[in-house]
């Protein structure tokens, strides 16, 4: 439940009236750029759903772009670690330890159906792509919506070849739900719950 209910009210007035952005850039995009830029980590439990079915990962990040993936749903166990140091990646496939796959960033083991590899999946990397295709479309700012007990501003970026709409976290000024849709109809979802930004995380998170 939000804690200012009229500038909440104020706020969603506001953008209502909000005209779509053709080829700028806009504040909040920048403002997403920068938070991130800003932080040194974060960990998120991402739960999607697209053309390859429903995923839950336990996902950590750490600058200069060091990732965890544990997996929940599909693969429960299973791990991956990359390792920007020496563009590598250490994938365990079950929980034991028997058996641990060194691989690079573009195997296409750890490539989904559109083409996302572990190398590019963090925050960073979603707000990049969008920015990019702002400058080729338009940006419209869309009036708040909740996402758990979130109020978060909104944005919608449409292209020729791809849309995007996110959920942007009122405090942390970070995506906590991406809808991602592509011109022949495909359709990803994803949430990023419980994010956590700059928390304790320990380097041997990151060891194979």
């Amino acid at each position: 439940m939000t804690r200012h209910p009229i500038a909440a009210i104020l706020l969603c007035v506001s953008l209502l009236f909000t005209s779509p952005v053709w080829g700028d850039e806009h504040p909040l995009l920048d403002g997403m750029m920068e938070r991130f830029d800003a932080l040194t980590n974060y960990t998120t439990l991402l739960d999607s759903e697209g053309e390859g079915g429903r995923n839950r990962i336990i996902y950590t990040y750490k600058k200069p772009g060091f990732i965890r993936m544990d997996f929940i749903r599909p693969h429960k166990g299973a791990r991956l670690i990359f390792n920007p140091t020496e563009n590598e990646v250490s994938l365990r496939p079950f929980s034991t330890r028997l058996l641990t796959l060194n691989l690079s960033p573009d195997n296409r083991l750890i490539t989904d159906p559109q083409g996302h590899t572990v190398d590019r999946s963090d925050i960073g990397a979603l707000i990049r792509s969008a920015k990019r295709y702002a400058r080729e479309g338009t940006v419209t700012t869309l009036p708040p919506e909740l996402v758990e007990t979130h109020l978060c501003p909104r944005l919608m970026i449409e292209s020729e070849d791809v849309s995007y709409l996110l959920w942007i976290h009122p405090e942390l000024r970070l995506p906590i739900k991406v809808v991602k849709s592509y011109t022949g109809g495909t359709l990803e979802t994803v949430f990023l719950r419980n994010l956590i930004v700059d928390g304790p995380v320990d380097d041997a998170l990151f060891e194979p």
